[in-house]
């Protein structure tokens, strides 16, 4: 065999290692996961055990409406609800003239932003998503490479190994998946429940088994592992803290209530938008303002989807369209208010090969902010989108991981040895 053929193989050798050294990432989400649950109970060893390997914060910033679909696209795409157009949980598309719910997976609801998973596979790289809004939806004319149509009932552990399995077995270089706790019991409880506290326990004997499944397939120096969450959980009363608009205005001015709870979107009677504000401005708990009034830092006014009266309520009271409908489906907790408030803003952990070790402390980032942080774990562009990497980096560790450099230190010491021993004719 000659020189040249065999520097060649070990090229494609040394190649090959390099790419098996990249790193992947799982990103995980407990909805309703208020960044202050890990304080109210001790029973947490797994969640500190993965503080201490790696960074947190103090909180994360995240959208409005603080509601789960936009939230969690929000943190898939980067892009602000106004932009991806997914406001809310429940929104009416006038050019449609149909009405959003979760249910709902036709293309034109989602195509205008582009998840982590759609970016991932047009790049080559292989992503599976356990759960996850938009994720059954077909777009661009592409899919992740494995995704599950939701159901709650799938048990959290069959959720947890599949998914470390598609990044071992199957190589896999991305994958979400999601858990829809914390928030169911924060909405039946509330959220200084102790049954709350019983499923904090809960989720972290789930993390438990994911961080030692990690561990069983060789994945815990190979995958950076994000944990966080959409927004976090408010207590409500629905015998003291409702605003019922059906009480407070007719049909003359207001024609039909869009979504209700912390917010709403109203549609007015035509030429009625201003004198429907006028008759609400008065009321207590409530803000009522034109779409155009909306506030800049909610993102939220330049979408279609918006209507063009919205409210929303002080926290812990819920803006309804019929007080005997609400109190038909009782809750102690919800979420959907201001995201400036504490008690909206969710938590956020990562731990991993590129992220900061040692129990680090940084300032929070914005959910926007998570899917520019994985193009950049993954190497590959991002689309257009309003994160921002800057914001980021105290994440990550100071200095470039170093496997990369000892490769190619490697190759160019093989290198060297192969040519000199073809030169003293140890070679055939």
């Amino acid at each position: 065999m000659s020189c040249k053929v065999v520097i060649s193989m070990l090229l494609l050798c040394v190649m090959s290692w390099r790419v098996d050294a990249k790193s992947k990432v799982l990103l995980v989400s407990m909805d309703g996961f208020r960044h202050d649950y890990l304080t109210k109970t001790t029973n947490v060893t797994n969640f500190t055990r993965l503080i201490n390997a790696g960074v947190t914060m103090p909180y994360m910033n995240t959208s409005f409406v603080t509601k789960t679909f936009p939230c969690h696209y929000s943190m898939v795409t980067g892009l602000h609800p106004e932009v991806h157009g997914i406001i809310s949980n429940r929104f009416y598309d006038p050019d449609e003239n149909k009405t959003f719910s979760l249910k709902n997976t036709e293309p034109f609801w989602w195509e205008n932003g582009e998840p982590i998973w759609i970016t991932a596979v047009k790049s080559n790289l292989k992503a599976g998503v356990f759960f996850w809004p938009g994720s059954e939806t077909e777009l661009q004319g592409k899919r992740a490479t494995q995704w599950r149509k939701y159901n709650s009932s799938v048990p959290f552990e069959q959720r947890v190994t599949t998914v470390v399995q598609w990044l071992a077995d199957d190589n896999f270089d991305l994958a979400l998946l999601y858990f829809n706790e914390p928030d169911s019991t924060g909405h039946a409880y509330g959220p200084d429940s102790q049954p709350v506290v019983e499923t904090i326990e809960k989720m972290d004997s789930i993390l438990g088994h994911l961080l030692r499944e990690l561990e069983r397939y060789g994945l815990k120096n190979k995958v950076n592992l994000i944990v966080t969450s959409d927004h976090g959980m408010s207590d409500v009363d629905l015998e003291l803290r409702l605003i019922d608009i059906s009480e407070l205005v007719d049909d003359t001015l207001l024609n039909r209530v869009v979504d209700e709870g912390p917010t709403a979107n109203l549609i007015p009677e035509p030429n009625k938008a201003k004198e429907l504000v006028e008759a609400l401005s008065s009321v207590e708990h409530l803000h009522v303002m034109l779409k155009e009034n909306i506030p800049e830092r909610f993102h939220l006014k330049n979408n279609k989807r918006v209507m063009p009266v919205f409210a929303y309520a002080d926290e812990g009271w819920l803006i309804v369209s019929n007080v005997t409908t609400r109190k038909m489906y009782p809750l102690k907790g919800d979420h959907g208010y201001d995201n400036d408030l504490s008690n909206m803003k969710p938590f956020f952990l990562a731990s991993g090969p590129d992220f900061q070790t040692g129990g680090k402390r940084v300032d929070p980032i914005q959910n926007v902010d998570i899917y520019p942080l994985i193009c950049h774990l993954l190497d590959i562009p991002t689309a257009s989108n309003n994160g921002s990497l800057n914001r980021t980096m105290n994440l990550l560790r100071s200095k470039p991981s170093n496997k990369g450099i000892n490769l190619q230190c490697s190759l160019v010491l093989l290198l060297i040895h192969f040519y000199l021993c073809s030169k003293l004719n140890y070679l055939p």
